[in-house]
């Protein structure tokens, strides 16, 4: 599910890019199909810090920023917190866990790096759905992190089909191929369900990765066909990876 884009107030200006480009993502916004590249682990600085300060969440439940060029798109909500993907002025991305109100049960991305953890007083006390008794009511706690890139294995969830129009073999390769994915993976998960609390479908995501893997991500030995949200095949490497789990 995409959300518009919305900057308004000051501008801060943005610290050098990281010579080593990050894997490249594809997402849904606008109804068109953009790409951006993840950002890295030392390129997070007081500068994206200042920015995440400034996010506030309007009447349609979109994150907007006080800073020009950034970009969020919602990608989904639990029983502790909501998660969106946020693109920088630069194109980069990673998400940003917006927590709930004294239900936060430290479910966390447990394979995977954290940039860091903040406190945005515009959603202190915002409430999720204004038109609800019940609901997320947030703290203004707020956690960056990697922006893990796949499906859960429960499934693409409101998205059953690319964002792109793909014909019918590139449909039926994309589908064969994801029931091998989960096929090959299903040791792992029983491994990682023995291993935390918390674990299930959709707390863990199929995550797809370069053939060039600039993030030097351990995965499975051969890789996959995965029919991604620009309507086109890719080749991808890939691995299990929870996303929302507690250590026992």
């Amino acid at each position: 599910m995409a959300v518009r884009a919305v900057s308004v107030g000051h501008w801060l200006k943005a610290t050098s890019t990281s010579e080593i480009r990050g894997a490249v993502i594809y997402y849904s916004l606008g109804g068109q199909v953009l790409e951006a590249t993840k950002l890295n682990l030392d390129e997070f600085d007081e500068w994206h810090r200042q920015a995440i300060m400034t996010v506030r969440l309007n009447e349609k439940r979109e994150l907007v920023f006080g800073v020009p060029g950034w970009k969020s798109v919602w990608m989904g909500a639990g029983e502790e917190k909501a998660v969106y993907l946020i693109i920088d002025s630069h194109n980069r991305a990673f998400a940003l866990e917006v927590l709930a109100k004294a239900s936060y049960l430290d479910g966390r991305l447990t394979e995977g790096h954290y940039f860091g953890d903040m406190v945005a007083p515009h959603l202190i006390n915002m409430r999720w759905d204004t038109t609800s008794v019940f609901g997320h009511i947030f703290s203004g706690e707020v956690k960056a992190r990697e922006f893990i890139y796949g499906d859960t294995l429960a499934g693409p969830g409101l998205r059953s089909r690319p964002a792109k129009p793909a014909n019918f073999v590139k449909r039926a390769i994309g589908n064969f191929c994801r029931v091998m994915r989960h096929n090959a993976v299903a040791l792992r998960y029983e491994k990682i369900r023995q291993t935390y609390k918390d674990a299930h479908e959709a707390n863990v995501v199929v995550e797809l990765l370069p053939l060039s893997n600039p993030e030097h991500k351990r995965h499975y030995f051969f890789p996959t066909i995965a029919l991604e949200d620009d309507g086109k095949l890719h080749m991808r490497f890939f691995r299990l990876t929870p996303i929302d789990v507690r250590i026992r």
